[in-house]
């Protein structure tokens, strides 16, 4: 499998891929072999472009000039980002499988990816992986 090129998009919206970081160990604790696409993370937006389409109000202002809202993973990514991450997933040793192991878990994650320590501080908050 090749690496999921991650690390360079995650410096645009940070806030996205550090919850996209805990879900993928999430799923891989728990054994999940496709990630939920209809998933809503917060990304970072530009004001202007921070309200839906439809108009529906998920949006809260950071500054003057950005904000954050939810948008569904599949709107987010592309679907050959998140066919590798479903191929990682499905791909996963077995050991990962209920191991609550931050150093297995971040460790394949490591192999199949480019990110790096400085990504994984995003799973300095959870408790159930240690």
């Amino acid at each position: 499998m090749k690496k999921i090129a991650l690390a360079d998009k995650s410096r645009k919206n940070r806030v996205f891929f550090d919850n996209l970081i805990r879900e993928i160990v999430i799923c891989l604790n728990c054994g999940d072999t496709v990630i939920n696409r209809e998933l809503e993370l917060p990304v970072y937006a530009c004001h202007k472009y921070a309200r839906t389409a439809n108009g529906d109000d998920k949006y809260f202002q950071i500054t003057r000039d950005s904000g954050m809202f939810f948008k569904p993973l599949g709107e987010v990514l592309s679907e050959k980002y998140l066919d590798s991450i479903d191929q990682m997933l499905r791909e996963a040793p077995s050991e990962l499988k209920l191991c609550g192991k931050r150093a297995l878990i971040t460790s394949y994650i490591s192999e199949v990816t480019d990110l790096t320590d400085c990504h994984f501080s995003a799973l300095n908050q959870m408790t159930s992986i240690q």
